[in-house]
């Protein structure tokens, strides 16, 4: 029994011997050297017998560039570096950016295992101040990673400052002028302005002049409505064209836009002069409605209702005579089932009041997109 014991530990320390041998000169090495070092230079074990990554995937080099500060009349670019660090075949099926004024491009779509592309970047800053960040989605077949999102981020100096550039004509009358102002601030006191000119729905009724001011007060424009302006909701803007200085001494050309929203009423005024369907589901019913009345309470008549140009099958709209002679214009339908996204419409109200035999109503609403 003694020496079969006395076996056994001889047997016990050949083994630890051999399971733990004296490091050699290369392992001294790689013990010595700082941890940061080592796993930057030299893979782990576990590194090594890790598979690689199931199914495509996407890796970028930076999710965030910042432009710092920028104006607003130059359009900056950069680029996003990325890699399949996937397995399998890459696939960007489509770039989206959160804005208008941010253009994606990929110089590939379709990448290998380990292969690499870039994304450039295009930011349009006009029209835009102050400190702007705008998102940009990669949508691939990535594993890890379908919707991929990185950001551009800037500060806009705006080269012409305008504090409110959405004007309110609020309620105008047919065949009567009207006029709204506003303040503009350049960055150069010798902006001069080379034109101004009407632009959306109706801008060919309106017209902009720049008024005398006393000397030190900000400068300022004049927006005038033709009297000739049509019945109903009124969308205007107004662009403003010039030339000027920044403070290095660089001469641009530079515009601007500021818009000028309202409603015009003649005899016949309504409650209402949108028709908001609002938010609904996709296949969901609505019915909305306005009353339109006579302003002197007179007797008039609806002879007709159409809707114009829908973006989406099944609306119909009709006019029901009230006991007090007005109407009130009734918009109804369901949606169909498959629609998402914005839903549009015109309808048109003929009636026997002269001058106003024409009436246009805009009918909004949305289903929002899943």
């Amino acid at each position: 029994m003694k020496h079969t014991l006395i076996f056994i530990c001889l047997f016990t320390i050949a083994l630890t011997s051999c399971e733990n041998p004296t490091p050699d000169e290369d392992t001294v090495v790689d013990q010595a050297m700082p941890v940061s070092k080592a796993k930057e230079n030299v893979p782990s074990a576990k590194s090594q017998a890790m598979p690689p990554s199931r199914g495509a995937d996407i890796s970028l080099e930076w999710d965030e560039r910042d432009f710092g500060t920028i104006w607003d009349f130059e359009s900056v670019t950069t680029t996003f570096p990325f890699t399949n660090t996937g397995s399998k075949t890459l696939v960007l099926s489509r770039l989206q950016a959160g804005c208008g004024c941010t253009t994606p491009i990929a110089d590939k779509t379709i990448l290998q295992p380990g292969e690499s592309g870039t994304i450039t970047v295009t930011f349009d800053p006009k029209g835009k101040e102050n400190k702007q960040d705008k998102k940009v989605t990669i949508f691939s077949n990535s594993a890890k990673n379908p919707e991929k999102a990185f950001w551009i981020r800037s500060v806009v100096k705006t080269f012409v400052t305008v504090p409110d550039k959405f004007l309110k004509l609020n309620q105008m009358t047919l065949g009567e002028p009207h006029a709204v102002e506003f303040d503009f601030f350049p960055v150069d006191p010798n902006f001069k302005i080379t034109s101004m000119t009407g632009t959306g729905k109706h801008g060919q009724f309106i017209s902009g002049e720049e008024l005398v001011v006393a000397e030190g007060a900000p400068r300022r424009i004049q927006i005038n409505v033709r009297p000739d302006m049509p019945w109903g909701a009124f969308h205007s803007q107004l662009k403003v064209t010039g030339v000027g200085k920044t403070p290095d001494g660089k001469t641009i050309n530079h515009s601007f836009t500021v818009f000028a929203n309202g409603k015009t009423f003649g005899k016949i005024v309504a409650d209402k002069h949108i028709i908001s369907l609002g938010s609904l589901q996709p296949g969901g019913s609505y019915h909305k409605r306005i009353t339109i009345r006579h302003e002197d309470d007179a007797p008039f008549k609806v002879v007709n209702t159409a809707v114009l140009q829908p973006t989406v099958t099944g609306i119909n709209a009709t006019a029901v005579p009230n006991i007090d002679g007005s109407y009130d214009v009734i918009v109804s339908g369901k949606l169909p089932a498959t629609h998402q996204g914005p839903i549009n419409a015109e309808v048109m109200v003929q009636t026997d009041v002269p001058g106003e035999e024409v009436l246009k109503f805009r009918v909004a609403g949305v289903v929002p997109k899943r």
